[in-house]
């Protein structure tokens, strides 16, 4: 049975999942530095938005981290270990935040905004390794 091809200028379906997993990721992120911006403005009712949003970023961060972990071949390493950092970093700010330490919460939180976008833009210009030992394109390899 041979490999079906993919269209011209389409990336891997690997590729396709990772940078949606990061671009959800990044979006939770940045939504939740928004409910954070409100709240600290004096707009006291985005503080539960932020709660919620919370639990939702907890959801999707560790979800991008499950997809990257299962497709880490094609992700590579450096991918792998920012997602995990992601994930890791966002259970710490939850429990930060649900603790009142606000400092360390908005601290955290820059640091956050700032690993979800590395992950988002070393993802979108990631390539898959090279082929090896006659493995075709649907089968990627590992670095």
């Amino acid at each position: 049975m041979s490999a079906m091809r993919l269209p011209s200028g389409m990336p891997h379906p690997h590729l396709v999942v990772l940078r949606s997993l990061a671009t959800l990721a990044l979006s939770a992120v940045v939504a939740q530095a928004g409910w954070a911006a409100a709240f600290l403005g004096g707009q006291g009712q985005y503080l539960g938005y932020h709660r919620v949003g919370a639990w939702v970023t907890t959801a999707v961060v560790v979800g991008t981290a499950v997809g990257y972990l299962v497709l880490r071949r094609s992700a590579g390493p450096v991918n792998v270990a920012l997602a995990l950092v992601l994930a890791v970093a966002v259970v710490v700010q939850v429990t930060l935040g649900r603790g009142g330490a606000v400092s360390a919460h908005v601290f955290l939180g820059v640091l956050i905004a700032m690993v979800a976008t590395a992950l988002t833009s070393w993802t979108y210009r990631h390539v898959l390794p090279s082929s090896e030992g006659g493995a075709d394109s649907t089968s990627p390899r590992s670095q």
